[in-house]
């Protein structure tokens, strides 16, 4: 298993180098309401325009909508690009969203959600060089924010570094609290009618990742052991590995594959909050 992800990594994971900015040559966009009005007004009009437009899944006229912020309005306001990248990312338009997010970054290096967010889009491009720096980056910008040590780590393990896809999940579980809210609900002594205990459930799925990296690793060993039993004559393998990892070998690739793109967070951004 570690030489079929790592062959991934490998092959579809090559250095990207920073993004290239494609130059939008499309005509501005028509945006007749409040002209004349102040940069302020228009903006927060179109804005809630844009949103009403995303909640209810009419994705072009949202990405318009926006548009009509950062390419007639105010091409520096940052929450303008956050949406319009989030509904590319609706419409799977993935380099029009990692444009977005990137000029984001270009007006505030230190936006977790752009980091991060962008990170995933360069994971579901299949860059996974460039996804890992970005993820490194949201961890030295905010080394609390737990969704990079996730989508962190399932690069690590689609490169076959399943040591250090654990040492880094272990870390963050340490780092969120998760581990101690764990410990209290396993509590014998816990009173039935106890108050429920406030978690982000981000940081509890650490420990699904965690479990798929260790089931992964495990897979690897089985495998290894299979291996040297067929490069010696008279060696039969115990049955009962054989049936181990067959068994764990289907329950990773039809249970808990990664490679797929479904595990990777994306940041949650308030546009109305502009954080």
């Amino acid at each position: 298993m570690r030489r079929q992800l790592a062959l991934m990594g490998l092959v579809m994971g090559l250095a990207m180098g920073a993004p290239v900015m494609a130059q939008d040559t499309n005509p501005p966009p028509n945006c007749p309401v409040f002209q004349g009005e102040a940069d302020g007004i228009r903006t927060s009009y179109y804005m809630g325009e844009g949103l009403a437009y995303f909640n209810a899944g009419q994705y072009n006229n949202a990405a318009l909508s926006f548009s009509c912020i950062v390419r007639v309005i105010d091409d520096t306001y940052v929450p303008a690009y956050m949406s319009r990248a989030s509904t590319y990312m609706r419409q799977r338009d993935y380099q029009r969203a990692m444009e977005d997010y990137t000029r984001a970054i270009e007006l505030d290096g230190e936006l977790i959600a752009a980091i991060n967010n962008r990170g995933v889009v360069q994971a579901a491009l299949q860059e996974y060089e460039a996804a890992a720096e970005d993820f490194d980056r949201a961890i030295e910008v905010d080394p609390d924010f737990i969704a990079a040590y996730n989508n962190r780590s399932i690069l690590y393990a689609l490169a076959g570094e399943y040591e250090q896809a654990i040492t880094l999940l272990e870390d963050g579980i340490a780092r969120s609290g998760i581990d101690r809210v764990l410990t209290q609900y396993r509590d014998p002594n816990r009173a039935a009618d106890a108050p429920a205990i406030p978690f982000d459930p981000i940081h509890a799925n650490a420990y699904a990742l965690l479990g798929i990296m260790y089931s992964a690793q495990a897979l690897e060993q089985y495998n290894d052991y299979l291996f040297l039993s067929n490069q010696q004559n008279g060696f039969f393998p115990d049955e009962r590995i054989q049936s181990a990892a067959g068994a764990l070998e289907s329950r990773f690739n039809f249970e808990m594959r990664l490679d797929d793109g479904t595990w990777m967070l994306v940041a949650r951004y308030d546009a109305t909050a502009g954080q």
